[in-house]
């Protein structure tokens, strides 16, 4: 994957970043310097790679966050669960292990769960 100014840019305000970013707030922060489908563009091409995740948030929204080192091209690993604070919107990744129902027959390759509630800020 080639190193492009936008790439670099949005994966360092990514990594600086201790929350999920909505595609709204990139699109927002950097229109001054890329157009909304570079951003975009990036954003697939960093998820492709496994350097980051993307998660619809209780808004309808797309966020974006770094990777655990564990994630690649080839697998991501995302059982882990989401929150997202109803008043203030902040969405962040709580590491915890998730056990998946076993099924009939059918392969759990990811879960995906958001909690939804109140952040320690807003209650």
């Amino acid at each position: 994957m080639r190193n492009t100014t936008s790439l670099l840019a949005i994966r360092d305000y990514l990594q600086k970043k201790d929350v999920a970013i909505s595609a709204v707030e990139l699109v927002d922060h950097f229109s001054d310097r890329f157009n909304k489908t570079t951003i975009y563009r990036v954003l697939s091409r960093l998820e492709n790679v496994g350097e980051i995740h993307s998660v619809l948030g209780n808004d309808a929204n797309t966020y974006y966050a770094t990777c655990s080192s564990t994630c690649s091209k080839d697998h991501h690993n995302h059982n882990h669960v989401h929150k997202q604070c109803k008043k203030c919107g902040e969405l962040s990744c709580t590491e915890v292990e998730l056990k998946t129902p076993e099924t009939d027959g059918f392969i759990v390759e990811e879960a995906r769960v958001l909690l939804v509630g109140l952040c320690k800020n807003c209650q």
